[in-house]
């Protein structure tokens, strides 16, 4: 079967604003582990403090062991740093990523990698950041990390003229660039992965959903463009209840029992991380036990922390493909991926925010360092440009293959990769359900 978007479904994606939601997103650096695991409160799968075993990360770069010395290379990054929303933790990602290559694997051909950061706020701040980025003759790439507001502005300065890699899209803009790429499945991956894995039967039986979602226009979009048109063209029942995404206590409860989530086959929770924690202790307080399917999101640490170390028993989560809590395999390199940014977590800052959007933008710092290694630093923006493009993977962290810049979807041109996975956790253990460990990772876009 294939899942995509009809053609008036792909328009009404091109005019709202926010397509993805971030929670879907975050799931970036997740999957299962072997055949079971038990859950960790922090760090996960990591490694000592001090030291860190690093020919992984020099096969993966091309680099040399030891420390940059030359002259720095500029690299372009934009991030939106505050208000609300914001997402700082890109930036502790990113600075991580630099410190670890320049100190370890020996920059980008022995020169340290040096960010030249803007950060937006407004609209307008994308037209500011991508006009510093289009004058500086040193910035032959720009990576961003996650923007709600300015990243049209951004592309539209930068489109034809400086290659981009888009870190973490939350948008329908992210989605719809010929000349910007993202190495990740994003939302139209993560949210029409876990429709097709219902839709085909993997949670068994289904004729009734119920969503709660934040009511922004990215929560919005994803429950009603994404998520619902697929199951209901396959005869599945859909009621959708939308709240603030701080809402707390009777008025989550009250969404819930409107929504029919007591009594539907399926629950699906669509909200950022606060949004998973007041639907966590709303099931609780109503007494109820409906099976969950969320996004990766939900195991984020704030959720942990609150659940005292812990995750909801019983509900699946829709993410990338490899968990932050799960002891690395060896047969699956991303997983040991993973595993080494942990550790170097540990060793460099241990006390940041390195869930949430931090894992996946240290990956794209890893990748930009293989670019930069394979065409050299002397390489010419149209040589950058092409090689973004033909970049063909695998991506640090994420297992999904094949990465086909331009080809995954036609809806949605920017994204590389279309593979997604769902686990479970269980009894105090992570399952694999569909995922890189069982070799049954979903992608959205095939047939």
């Amino acid at each position: 079967m294939r899942i995509a978007l009809t053609s008036s479904a792909a328009r009404a994606a091109r005019s709202i604003g926010a397509l993805a939601l971030a929670g879907a997103l975050v799931a970036a650096c997740s999957s299962g582990g072997g055949s079971s695991s038990s859950s960790t409160s922090g760090g996960g799968s990591g490694g000592s403090s001090s030291t860190i075993d690093n020919q992984r990360a020099l096969d993966y770069t091309g680099g040399t062991a030891g420390k940059a010395t030359g002259t720095p290379i500029n690299i372009g990054y934009v991030n939106e740093e505050s208000g609300s929303p914001s997402f700082p933790e890109n930036t502790q990602g990113a600075d991580l990523a630099v410190k670890y290559i320049n100190g370890e694997l020996g920059g980008i051909k022995g020169h340290p990698i040096n960010l030249v950061k803007c950060f937006v706020s407004t609209e307008e701040d994308g037209q500011k950041c991508g006009t510093q980025m289009l004058n500086d003759a040193t910035i032959k790439l720009v990576v961003t990390g996650t923007l709600v507001v300015g990243n049209a502005s951004l592309y539209t300065v930068l489109s034809g003229k400086k290659p981009i890699i888009i870190g973490n899209g939350l948008t329908a803009t992210d989605f719809i660039q010929s000349a910007a790429f993202t190495y990740m499945p994003g939302a139209p991956g993560v949210i029409s992965g876990l429709a097709k894995w219902i839709v085909d039967g993997g949670a068994g039986k289904v004729k009734s959903v119920a969503v709660v979602a934040s009511d922004d226009a990215s929560a919005k979009a994803s429950a009603q463009i994404l998520f619902a048109p697929v199951l209901e063209k396959a005869g599945i029942s859909v009621k959708q209840v939308f709240i603030s995404s701080t809402a707390q206590g009777a008025e989550v409860q009250s969404a819930i029992k409107a929504a029919g989530g007591d009594t539907a086959d399926l629950f699906v929770p669509i909200t950022p991380v606060q949004g998973c924690i007041a639907v966590a202790d709303a099931i609780k307080s109503l007494g109820i036990h409906p099976t969950v399917v969320t996004t990766g999101l939900c195991f984020g640490t704030p959720l942990i922390q609150h659940l005292g170390g812990t995750f909801p028993d019983g509900w699946y989560f829709g993410d990338y493909g490899v968990n932050y809590f799960i002891p690395p395999v060896k047969s699956i390199p991303a997983s040991e991926e993973l595993a080494l940014y942990e550790a170097v977590v540990k060793k460099y800052n241990p006390t940041m925010e390195y869930t949430g959007f931090a894992g996946p933008t240290f990956g794209n710092l890893m990748t930009v360092t293989q670019i930069f290694n394979k065409i050299g630093i002397d390489a010419s923006i149209t040589q950058v440009a092409d090689a973004v493009k033909g970049f063909a993977g695998p991506q640090w962290s994420i297992p999904g293959t094949p990465v086909s810049c331009g080809k995954i979807s036609a809806s949605f041109p920017s994204i590389c990769v279309g593979q997604m996975g769902i686990e479970q956790f269980k009894g105090g253990k992570w399952i694999p359900i569909a995922d890189a460990y069982n070799n049954k990772m979903i992608n959205a876009f095939a047939s």
